[in-house]
């Protein structure tokens, strides 16, 4: 009768403390010695209550579960923590992708016994060295666990972003407890490492369906950065779910041009340069394109932006022509000139495209005052005086011709003598008209004598 209660007590004592969380800092442990399952299991277990199996990287947060597995229960008993190497043997991660720092290995411990222990527990023992230390085990063995969560309900989302910036927002609970969150208190902080963080302030904030909604722009965001949203302040250890880890930044790949410009006019001091718009097909990475920048380089010095040319061109656009003019420029110095396309949003601008060098026209050259348009209206001038010229003297040509002309057809023919042969072709025979205009003088003069 007496045995029989003891083990009733025993198991409403274990039925309590699975239920029970126990808080440090801003996180919840729930320590479970009834459950009695394998990893994957232990997994799912922690989940269905909005948790994780734990995750323990500091030495305060291994005493602080040590004390709720003393004094040990039974001779030997582990608890399932987020700690395994089932990717690549003897790289240890937590759960959410990251690498064990923390060592609270028991002594040889990881030793991967018959190649088969992949998973990470913590112990309960009587032997001190290993009592609240770690050890491998293997993964389908069925243990009891420990699970994590925040104090907090978050909900994150983000939104897609140019590379170096980010879009996110962060749900809390607005009520929790007898505590009611105010905008300050829901935070996002972006960290580099254990004793480096930045905390961001929000952009706009709004409370819908019982959450704190904070929204946040992020801007400088490096490869190696992780953003995190917290409640107050962001402890500066690497504890988990004390704080909510955002998914990676999902970015757009910013558009670059393939061709560079072309030069089209040069002078002493400016320079005018075209290329081809941003078409999706043809060039590098995303739009739409809202604007280009010109860049331009000297031989011996930085790249610095000459100027830009703003327009309301989506991805649909045909390709057409850009033009850009460089001005005070020096004389006679040879430049590098490039071009890059910029997306809408913070952060659009892509890289620099393919450059093309030019040297302006020294200033003591006469010719360097023609650009290549008042030049080609020179030329224009200059061919047109030359036809006009053409034409008179062809004009000129044609009437000397016509007079030539006439005088062969008009010849000095000696007037045939009465009683002449007609075939002698050295007299001219009068026709008609002429012998009548002969008659006619002829009886003028009789009369005249007369």
């Amino acid at each position: 009768m007496f045995v029989g209660i003891v083990i009733l007590v025993l198991n409403v004592l274990r039925s309590v403390s699975a239920d029970t969380w126990h808080r440090l800092d801003d996180a919840l442990y729930l320590v479970d010695n009834t459950s009695r399952l394998n990893y994957d299991e232990a997994h799912a277990y922690c989940l269905t209550r909005g948790a994780n199996l734990t995750r323990i990287d500091s030495d305060k947060i291994q005493s602080f579960l040590t004390t709720f597995i003393s004094p040990p229960l039974t001779t030997e008993r582990c608890f399932w923590i987020g700690c395994h190497d089932r990717e690549v043997e003897g790289q240890f991660k937590w759960l959410d992708g990251t690498q064990v720092r923390y060592d609270g290995w028991a002594s040889d411990q990881p030793d991967d016994g018959r190649g088969i222990q992949d998973c990470a527990c913590l112990w309960s023992s009587q032997d001190p060295n290993r009592h609240g230390r770690w050890d491998d085990n293997t993964c389908g063995a069925r243990l009891d666990l420990i699970c994590q969560k925040g104090v907090y309900n978050f909900t994150l989302t983000s939104s897609r972003s140019n590379p170096g910036s980010a879009y996110v927002s962060c749900a809390v609970d607005v009520v929790q407890g007898d505590q009611t969150l105010s905008p300050n208190d829901v935070r996002v902080s972006v960290v580099k490492n254990v004793s480096s963080t930045t905390s961001i302030p929000y952009s706009s904030t709004n409370v819908n369906g019982g959450l704190r909604n904070n929204s946040f722009v992020i801007d400088s965001i490096q490869d190696d950065d992780k953003i995190f949203c917290h409640v107050g302040k962001l402890a500066r250890t690497e504890r988990s779910f004390s704080r909510v880890d955002f998914s990676p930044i999902n970015f757009y790949a910013l558009p670059g041009l393939t061709s560079g410009p072309s030069v089209e006019d040069i002078s002493s001091t400016f320079v005018t340069v075209s290329w081809s718009s941003w078409i999706p097909c043809l060039d590098t990475g995303e739009g739409p394109v809202i604007s280009y920048l010109v860049y331009l380089q000297t031989m011996d010095g930085e790249w610095v932006e000459g100027g830009g040319i703003d327009l309301d061109m989506g991805e649909g656009d045909l390709q057409r022509r850009m033009e850009f003019v460089l001005t005070g420029l020096e004389p006679g110095t040879e430049y590098n000139i490039s071009v890059s396309a910029v997306r809408e949003g913070v952060g659009g601008e892509g890289p620099k495209g393919p450059l093309v060098s030019v040297m302006t026209i020294e200033s003591g050259r006469r010719f360097g005052a023609f650009g290549k348009g008042n030049l080609l209206w020179f030329l224009f001038g200059v061919s047109l005086a030359g036809n006009i010229l053409l034409v008179v003297v062809i004009m000129i040509t044609c009437r000397r011709q016509g007079k030539q002309q006439k005088k062969k057809t008009l010849p000095n023919l000696t007037r045939a003598p009465s009683g002449y042969d007609p075939k002698d072709h050295q007299y001219e025979v009068p026709g008609p008209l002429e012998t009548g205009m002969t008659t006619s003088m002829k009886v003028f003069r009789e009369q005249k004598a007369a």
